[in-house]
């Protein structure tokens, strides 16, 4: 029964290892989608969607770990010896794991940078918007003021 339970850990912790290079690939087209101009709002929110869904996948993976590991961790630790293949094989597993989640945190720092050019950019071009659309509004009124004549200068002798 335990050795049940140790290969279902080990595939679980082999299907995170999998789901979390999903995630280094979203990331490299997330950083792709906020790197190019001008900016595509709609595949951003696609990739981060994607994204959140195999977020999800790995909590559930995780949790499934966390109560299998309960249901046999005194077996485990009275007989150290009899699953040491098995125990050694996960805590391998347990290192590519942890790698690729540390090279994914600094992939998402990458993309965070990104985002906030990408940001930064579009308030710029926000703004040059608003100045350009003042100075066609103040020029269109200023031209309106020179064809207008002011009562005060005309005639009013007949």
């Amino acid at each position: 029964m335990t050795e049940n339970y140790l290969q279902i850990m080990t595939e679980s912790l082999e299907k995170k290892i999998e789901v979390l290079d999903q995630v280094y690939e979203l990331n490299k087209r997330q950083f792709e989608v906020s790197s190019a101009r001008p900016f595509d709002v709609e595949a951003y929110d696609a990739i981060m969607d994607e994204k959140g869904e195999l977020i999800d996948a790995l909590d559930r993976l995780d949790d499934g770990f966390t109560t299998t590991y309960e249901l046999i961790r005194d077996e485990v630790q009275k007989n150290p010896d009899q699953y040491k293949p098995q125990v050694l094989r996960m805590q391998e597993l347990v290192r590519e794991a942890v790698d690729k989640g540390v090279s994914i945190e600094a992939q998402e720092k990458r993309n965070k940078a990104s985002m906030e050019a990408a940001l930064s950019a579009k308030r710029k071009e926000n703004r040059e918007r608003k100045v350009s659309a003042n100075a066609a509004i103040q020029y269109y009124n200023a031209v309106n003021k020179l064809n207008r004549i002011d009562p005060q200068l005309m005639d009013r002798k007949k």
